[in-house]
């Protein structure tokens, strides 16, 4: 063992020099006349939570398409914009695209692209890498009521949703 570890463990230990032993049978109060007031009670409140977050990865084009291949050039799908309802299911959503200043194309597990657009002020490019979103009550994300949260701190609240139909 080193010096300077025997030395730590001799100052570790307590001085018992001053203290007295005592008999734990004969230490009664009862019997000493000396009185030990109880400890009083301590409460705590503990509260629980339950939160569940759900991220939504950032999907890239098709994976399969080479990327530098400029000899022949793919078409750009175009769309057409359709109403749909308020509100999604959360457990549907797949992946997102930025697609432009404050729109970004949530990708669905049924094959469809959702169209979100972001309150005013609230770029897309904020969500380059995806974003979470805290699960509802109800499983669905809506807009007008639901905020979703980028990996760079922004939070942004949806205004609406829109399906988006290939064109012929």
């Amino acid at each position: 063992m080193s010096l300077s570890l025997i030395a730590i463990l001799l100052l570790s230990v307590p001085d018992v020099g001053g203290m007295q032993e005592v008999d734990i049978l004969s230490a009664n109060p009862v019997t000493t006349g000396t009185y030990v007031p109880a400890r009083p009670d301590v409460y705590a409140q503990v509260r629980i939570e339950k939160r569940v977050i759900i991220r939504v990865p950032r999907r890239r084009p098709n994976a399969l398409t080479p990327k530098a291949d400029f000899s022949q050039e793919t078409p750009r799908q175009k769309y057409k914009e359709k109403k749909i309802g308020k509100c999604l299911p959360m457990d549907n959503i797949m992946g997102v695209q930025m697609f432009a200043e404050q729109y970004l194309d949530l990708l669905t597990r049924d094959r469809k692209r959702i169209r979100a657009r972001l309150e005013d002020n609230c770029p897309s490019r904020s969500f380059y890498s995806g974003f979470y979103m805290e699960k509802s009550n109800d499983g669905k994300i809506c807009a007008g009521r639901d905020i979703l949260h980028s990996r760079t701190g922004a939070k942004c609240e949806i205004e609406r949703f829109r399906e988006l139909v290939p064109q012929r």
